[in-house]
């Protein structure tokens, strides 16, 4: 999910991709049109690649015609670049981007007859042509957050976090959490970048927090700058947005990552069969959008399988990560005992930080 940033509309590359085979919905002119505006290069950042995969998905097995534009910036850049996928034919855009949200709204009632995804949650008025879709990140961030607390010896631990907006609250939260339930007595100290894909200050952030004594880091970021600066640092880190083991396979502790293919698969499947209906979707470890990547062998057998047993407990719903008692970081109580957040106030509520994360959420 992505927020607005100050990113230059700047070399904006397009590209189309027909495929071909018996799945093909038609030939040439009479294909499906599926667009895709990327707020990153998908080289480099985990997140449109993963984006892109879904993409490349929807070629194979369904025999759209797709296009992809980007990066766009999170502004009014937008705006033109709409008005060219749909003069193009095409019927479906993914705005893979939390930002442009506003944009896609407006250019939604100008073009009722397109279909629009954006990145969630839906913080616009609910159109009948679009539909927005984000993951249940904290679950995914728990499991990684009880692999955390198991590895630090210091019991310091950084995370580079691209944004305080809730969604990204939401998922330090949750990792913090499942680093307290294995361990209580380590700290989770954030520091904010303010930008979702910009490696050089991501990894001065990772080696701030690195020189500060943590020595397990994790991240709410698009590249794979903080686990590189970890690996340079021979400590242990969690990647995040795609599976990054093989980018670093010894400091690589584990993962979360996203995986789109079903749902763009989904939606577009039923734009073919005339039963597409706009909502707001947010899916969770069970339903497979998102997921915690593989666990570093060079860890014990039991940090394995007490890693194994919370992403099972999270699926079950034994483990349910915003039920209280639970207490911000300057000791109020947020969420009183018997009471359970729903996914909309995680959503809507995610304003603070929990006790035993050592930052500020900026209003």
């Amino acid at each position: 999910m992505r927020l607005i940033r100050i990113v230059a509309l700047a070399l904006a590359v397009a590209f189309s991709v027909t495929a071909c085979g018996s799945t093909s919905t038609g030939t040439g002119s009479n294909k499906l049109k599926v667009a895709f505006i990327w707020v990153d290069p998908v080289n480099g950042s985990g997140w449109t690649l993963q984006w892109d995969r879904a993409r490349q998905a929807l070629e194979t097995q369904l025999g759209v015609q797709t296009t992809a534009v980007g990066p766009i910036a999170e502004s009014a850049d937008v705006i033109p670049v709409y008005e060219d996928l749909i003069r193009k034919g095409n019927k479906m855009i993914f705005a893979t981007a939390f930002g442009y949200q506003p944009f896609t709204t407006q250019e939604a009632k100008k073009h009722p007859d397109v279909k629009f995804i954006g990145i969630g949650p839906n913080t616009q008025a609910h159109l009948d042509n679009v539909s927005t879709v984000y993951g249940n990140l904290w679950e995914a961030r728990f499991a990684t957050g009880v692999a955390a607390g198991l590895a630090t010896k210091t019991n310091k631990i950084g995370f580079v976090a691209a944004h305080t907006i809730p969604s990204v609250v939401a998922g330090i939260n949750g990792f913090a959490l499942g680093v307290q339930s294995v361990n209580p007595k380590a700290i989770v100290k954030v520091t904010v970048t303010n930008t979702w894909y910009d490696p050089p200050t991501e990894t001065t952030a990772a080696n701030s927090l690195i020189q500060a004594g943590a020595d397990v880091t994790a991240q709410h970021e698009d590249s794979t700058a903080t686990l590189l600066a970890s690996a340079a640092a021979h400590i242990f880190s969690i990647g995040s947005e795609a599976d990054t083991h093989d980018v670093s396979p010894t400091a690589y502790l584990t993962g979360t990552y996203y995986d789109w293919s079903k749902y763009a698969l989904d939606q577009v499947t039923a734009l073919q069969n005339g039963s597409w209906k706009a909502d707001d979707y947010s899916g969770d470890l069970e339903s497979g959008l998102i997921a915690v990547g593989p666990v570093n062998s060079a860890v014990s057998a039991d940090t394995q399988a007490k890693v194994a047993q919370a992403i099972a407990d999270l699926k079950s719903g034994k483990i349910k990560v915003f039920a209280g008692p639970i207490y911000d970081n300057a000791g109020k109580l947020q969420i009183p005992t018997g009471t359970t957040w729903t996914v909309g106030d995680i959503y809507t509520k995610s304003t603070f930080f929990v006790k035993g994360v050592d930052g500020k959420v900026s209003q």
